[in-house]
C-alpha cells in the first residue's frame, strides 16, 4: 500500500519525524518499506497560471495564449492541448523549469510565435498515465479550486510536496492496508495515540427501508450493509481528495466512485456504489452464481460465472462480482441521481478464487482475501454517505438495510512476562511490557507475572501468545535484543560421502564445458513421464499455478528442454547444459525422491574458430562425453548401450545405459516430432543423457591413483572384421576383452564402413588392440596367441569374418 506522509498528519503529530528515518524504523519493526518517494523531487519552477486569452492559430492545432503567472507582464505561451481555454487555472512550466524526465523548458518559437514557457498536462510533470483523470488524459490539467494565485508553486495543490511510503505488506500484516491501520502502526513506533475520529452522520432524507429488501447467505457474506443517497450530482471530486487518491495509486473518476475509493483507503473496508435505478424490483440478493450465468464487469470484461463465484443480483440477474468488481449494468454514470452504497464482509477464500479464476484481481479483492476489520463496516458506510452529502449534494435517506450482521468478539490472550522474556531472550519488566501494549492501543490487565491482552478486531492476525511476543519484540526493537549463542553441542560441518560424490560429478561435468542449470520441479502431466523408460504413478499438486506446472517431474530432461527453448528465443543456439536434481514418483503407495544427473547438447562441439572445422554434435560425441565422465569416476567396465524405444526419444538414435546388466539411464536424440513441431527448437537436433545417480554413486571409486609410466613398450595390433549390421560394438568389444588375455589394456574402434563392395546386411569394423606387460617385454608369440583367441571368439560369438 502507498501511504501518504501528509495524510498521516491527520492522525498523528509528525513534526520532527523525518519520512526516510520513519521508513527505516518501520522496516526494522517488521513492516518493510519498499521505497520512499517525494513526487516533486527533480522538478522546479512549476507554477499556477491563469489563462487570460486563447486564440486558435489558423491552419494548425495550436493555441496562442497569454497567461498570468504572477509576474508584471503576462507570458505568451503556445499550447497544443485541445482543452485549453481562456479563464482556466493551469500548470505552467516557466523558462528554466525542469519537468519529468529531466527535461528543461526553454523560451523558443513555434510557427513563428514566441512561446515563453509551457502549459503542462499531469503526465508531463511525472504522473503515470493510469493515474490521470479521464477528462484530462489527452490534454492539460485544469484547476477548479478557489483561492489559487497565479505564480504560486503547484506542488502543494497537487499533493506533490508529499512523501509516499510504499508499505510492502505481507499477508499477516494486512491490518496496515489502510490509513487508519498505518496510523496505528506509526503511532506505536513514535509513541503517540492516533486520532481516529468516529463518523457522525445525519440522515436528512425519508426512510427507504420499507420498499427495499436484501438477502445474503451468512456463509459467503457474514456482514452485508446498504445505504441509499439520493439527489447526487455527478462531477469532479475536490482536489484534496484527488491528490490523496493518486498518491495512493488510484485514478480519480468522479465524486461518487472517488468517495468509495477514498473510504476504502481510509478504513480498509472496500466499498461499492450502485446506480439505484437498476434495482427496479426493490431488492438485492447475495448468492452463489448459477451454472451458465454471465456478467459484464465495469471494465467491460465478459465473464462466464462459476458456481463458486459470489454475485450481487437484483433478484434476477447478476449486477456485480462480490468483492472484486461491480457490473457494467449497474455502473454510476453522469446521469445517475440516486446511489445505493454497499459495505460488506465476504468469504476471503471465495473472493481470492474468483479473482484468480477470472484473472481480475483488484484493490478490493486483495483486501478481502487477506481479511478486513469487521468493526469498520458501519463506519465506512456512514463515512461514504457523509462525503456524498458534502461533495455531491446528496441526501442521505434514513435507515439501513442489513442482509446479515454477524459479530466478531475480540480475541483475549493470557500469558506471562517470564514466558515472554524466555522466548524473546529479553529481560523486560512487567511495566515495560504494559507500556508496549499501550503503544499498540491494546487493552491489558496484569496479575503478578501474568497479563491478559484484549486484541482489537483491527488486528485479526493475532490469535495466540506467540503473536503477542512478536508484537513485544518488534516494538521493543529487534536490534535491542542481545545476541546469544545457542546452548547446543558442537557440530562439525562437512559433506556426507554421497554428497561428496555428487559434488565431484558436478565439478567434472563443469570441467567438460557444461553449464549448470536449475529448473522447476513441476512440469505438465505429459512431460512428467516423457523420456522415462518405465513411468511410475505421477505425483500431482492440488493447486497448480497453471497447466504447465501440475505434476512433479520424473525426469530432468523436460527442464533442460525448457532452458534450451528459453535460450533459443534469445538467439543462443550453441548449448551444452546439465542439471543435478531430484525426480519424484509414487510407487508401492509411497512417495519417492531419486537423485539424477542429466545433460543436453545442441549445436557444435566448440566455438567456431579459423584454426579448425566445426564439429557438429551427434550421438557419438555425447556418448564419448558420457564415457569420459564415467571413466573419470572409476566406472569403465561392464557398461553396455542397448537400443531402446522410449517415449519422447528418437526411435533409432536412443540407447539404454546398462552397467552390469542393470538399467541406469538413457542417452540419445530428442524425437524429431518434438523438435520439429515446436518452433522454440527450430528443428535442431538435441542430444541428451540422464543417469540415475542412486545406481551410479555406489560404483564410483574414491579417487584416482597415479602410476609411473611403463618401462616396457606396448604392442598394437589392428583387426578388421565383417559382421552383420545388427551386431553392436559392445558385443564385439566384450568378446575381445573376454578372450585377449591379461595383457590387453585398450580397445579402440578405428574404422566403420557399410556400403558398396560389401555383401548386403554386412558392415566392416576395424579395431586397434593395445597390449602391455608392465613387468616384461611382450613377445610376438604371446600377442599372436592372444589375437588368435580373439579371432576364434569373434567367429564363434558374433559370427564375424576376419578380413
Amino acid at each position: 500500500m502507498l501511504v501518504s506522509y501528509n495524510w498521516l498528519k491527520d492522525f498523528l503529530n509528525m513534526e520532527g519525524v523525518d519520512p526516510y528515518a520513519l521508513a527505516e524504523k518501520l522496516t526494522r519493526s517488521g513492516v518493510e518499506i519498499a521505497s520512499t518517494v517525494h513526487p516533486q523531487a527533480g522538478l522546479s519552477k512549476l507554477v499556477v497560471g491563469h489563462v487570460l486569452t486563447c486564440e486558435l492559430m489558423e491552419g494548425t492545432h495550436l493555441h496562442k495564449t497569454t497567461v498570468d503567472v504572477g509576474e508584471e507582464e503576462p507570458k505568451q505561451i503556445i499550447c497544443g492541448a485541445p482543452n485549453v481555454a481562456a479563464g482556466q487555472d493551469v500548470i505552467v512550466a516557466l523558462p528554466g523549469a525542469h519537468i519529468a524526465g529531466g527535461h528543461k523548458i526553454k523560451k523558443g518559437k513555434l510557427r513563428g510565435e514566441v512561446s515563453d514557457g509551457m502549459i503542462c498536462g499531469l503526465q508531463e510533470i511525472g504522473f503515470a498515465d493510469a493515474l490521470v483523470p479521464p477528462k484530462y488524459a489527452d490534454g492539460i490539467f485544469v484547476f477548479h479550486e478557489e483561492g489559487l494565485k497565479p505564480g504560486e508553486e503547484v506542488f502543494k495543490a497537487l499533493g506533490m510536496d508529499d512523501y509516499i511510503l510504499d508499505f510492502d505488506i505481507t499477508p499477516n500484516r494486512a491490518d496496515t492496508s489502510s490509513m487508519e491501520g498505518a496510523a496505528y502502526e506509526v503511532g506505536a513506533l513514535i509513541d503517540q495515540k492516533p486520532k481516529i475520529e468516529d463518523v457522525v452522520l445525519k440522515e436528512d432524507g425519508p426512510d427507504w427501508t420499507d420498499g427495499f429488501t436484501a438477502t445474503a447467505d451468512v456463509k459467503v457474506a457474514p456482514k452485508y450493509y446498504l445505504r441509499k443517497v439520493t439527489g447526487v450530482k455527478i462531477g469532479e471530486s475536490p482536489l484534496w481528495m484527488q491528490t490523496r487518491l493518486w498518491n495512493a495509486g488510484i485514478r480519480p473518476i468522479n465524486n461518487v466512485v472517488d468517495a468509495t475509493n477514498y473510504v476504502m483507503l481510509l478504513t480498509g473496508q472496500p466499498m461499492h456504489a450502485y446506480d439505484a435505478a437498476m434495482f427496479k424490483n426493490g431488492r438485492i440478493d447475495v448468492r452463489l452464481a448459477k451454472e451458465g450465468e454471465k456478467l459484464q464487469l465495469l471494465n467491460e470484461k465478459e465473464l462466464d460465472l462459476d458456481s463458486e463465484d459470489v454475485v450481487i443480483t437484483d433478484g434476477e440477474k447478476a449486477v456485480g462480482l462480490a468483492g472484486v468488481m461491480g457490473g457494467y449494468n449497474s455502473e454510476v454514470t453522469e446521469s445517475t441521481t440516486d446511489v445505493i452504497l454497499e459495505a460488506a464482509v465476504f468469504d476471503p477464500a471465495l473472493i481470492r478464487k474468483a479473482a484468480l479464476r477470472h484473472d481480475n484481481r483488484t484493490y478490493a479483492s486483495a483486501l478481502f482475501e487477506k481479511g478486513i476489520n469487521w468493526d469498520n463496516t458501519q463506519k465506512a458506510l456512514d463515512a461514504c454517505a457523509l462525503i456524498l452529502r458534502n461533495d455531491a449534494n446528496g441526501t442521505v435517506c434514513a435507515g439501513e438495510v442489513k442482509a446479515t450482521d454477524e459479530k466478531r468478539d475480540p480475541v483475549v490472550i493470557t500469558t506471562t512476562a517470564s514466558r515472554t522474556n524466555k522466548l524473546l531472550g529479553t529481560n523486560l519488566s512487567m511495566d515495560e511490557i504494559v507500556k508496549i501494549f499501550h503503544k499498540l492501543n491494546f487493552a491489558i490487565t496484569t496479575d503478578g507475572d501474568s497479563y491478559t491482552v484484549t486484541v482489537p478486531n483491527r488486528r485479526w492476525d493475532i490469535f495466540i501468545d506467540a503473536d503477542l511476543f512478536e508484537e513485544v519484540g518488534r516494538i521493543y526493537g529487534y536490534d535491542n535484543i542481545k545476541s546469544t549463542h545457542p546452548e547446543t553441542g558442537e557440530i562439525s560441518g562437512g559433506y556426507t560421502e554421497e554428497e561428496t560424490k555428487i559434488r565431484h560429478l558436478r565439478n567434472l561435468a563443469e570441467g567438460q564445458g557444461l553449464t549448470e542449470t536449475i529448473n522447476y520441479s513441476l512440469t505438465s502431466d505429459e512431460m512428467a513421464t516423457t523420456f522415462v523408460k518405465q513411468p511410475l504413478p505421477a505425483v500431482k499438486v492440488n493447486w497448480p499455478l497453471n497447466s504447465s506446472r501440475t505434476t512433479m517431474r520424473q525426469n530432468l530432461i523436460c527442464g533442460l528442454l525448457d532452458t534450451i527453448a528459453y535460450n533459443f528465443a534469445r538467439k543462443q543456439t550453441e548449448l551444452q547444459l546439465f542439471e543435478n536434481a531430484r525426480v519424484y514418483d509414487k510407487a508401492d503407495d509411497e512417495y519417492n525422491e531419486h537423485e539424477h544427473l542429466a545433460a543436453a547438447y545442441v549445436g557444435n562441439a566448440g566455438q567456431s574458430n579459423w584454426q579448425h572445422q566445426d564439429e557438429k554434435i551427434d550421438f557419438y560425441y555425447v556418448k564419448g562425453q558420457l564415457e569420459d565422465l564415467l571413466e573419470m569416476v572409476g566406472i569403465s567396465k561392464g557398461i553396455e548401450y542397448r537400443p531402446e524405444v522410449i517415449n519422447g526419444m528418437h526411435p533409432t538414435r536412443t540407447a539404454g545405459i546398462y552397467i552390469n546388466d542393470e538399467y541406469v539411464g538413457l542417452i540419445g536424440q530428442i524425437a524429431p516430432v518434438l523438435t520439429v513441431s515446436d518452433k522454440n527448437f527450430a528443428g535442431k537436433e538435441i542430444y541428451v543423457y540422464e543417469l540415475n545417480l542412486e545406481k551410479i554413486l555406489p560404483l564410483m571409486t574414491k579417487g584416482v591413483k597415479s602410476v609411473p609410466a611403463p618401462k616396457y613398450p606396448a604392442v598394437e595390433r589392428d583387426l578388421s572384421i565383417l559382421v552383420d549390421k545388427d551386431v553392436t560394438n559392445a558385443a564385439v568389444v566384450s568378446a575381445i576383452e573376454d578372450n585377449a588375455g591379461k595383457y590387453l589394456v585398450k580397445v579402440d574402434v578405428i574404422d566403420v564402413y557399410a556400403g558398396a563392395h560389401l555383401p548386403n546386411g554386412k558392415k566392416s569394423l576395424a579395431y586397434r588392440l593395445t597390449f602391455l606387460n608392465e613387468k616384461d617385454t611382450l613377445t610376438d608369440e604371446v600377442v599372436s596367441k592372444a589375437m588368435t583367441e580373439v579371432q576364434n571368439a569373434l567367429e564363434e560369438k558374433v559370427d564375424a569374418t576376419i578380413r
